[in-house]
């Protein structure tokens, strides 16, 4: 059986909508930075090598973005409680506050936008989010 082309063309337009609206927010940090505190803010405390795997990226690049992360207070490292080896990357207090104004900023600016949609196109955005995250969960996408 042939899947459909929705998968990609679902891919392709959430990936487009990302960049159009981080595009507009108003922030000195770069993109990757966003993704790295996103991870963190979805997974919690993270070991650098699966930062790195999440966003697809070597680890000795995510190693320095997270030495510049850290640098600028926005994430913090502690020893991994199972590996005394590892270190543990988290976000903190301030790096959580840039994060949410970076979120609040791209309402911002997908706002009008998503105003002039339809009552039905807007439940229908909301329940595509809630089935996609649900599909994340698939043993296959983790």
């Amino acid at each position: 059986m042939q899947l459909p082309d929705s998968p990609i063309r679902l891919m392709s337009a959430s990936s487009r909508f990302n960049r159009a609206v981080a595009r507009r927010v108003e922030t000195a940090a770069a993109a990757g930075t966003w993704r790295a505190l996103a991870a963190l803010d979805e997974l919690g405390p993270t070991r650098v090598s699966d930062l790195a795997e999440w966003q697809r990226v070597s680890q000795p690049t995510m190693t320095t973005l997270v030495r510049r992360m850290e640098s600028e207070g926005l994430v913090e490292r502690a020893a991994d409680p199972e590996d005394g080896r590892a270190s543990l990357v988290s976000i903190t207090d301030e790096g959580r506050r840039q994060f949410e104004a970076f979120r609040s900023q791209a309402l911002e600016v997908a706002g009008p936008a998503w105003s002039r949609l339809s009552d039905a196109d807007r439940a229908a955005l909301a329940r595509a989010a809630e089935v996609l995250a649900a599909l994340l969960e698939e043993p296959e996408l983790r």
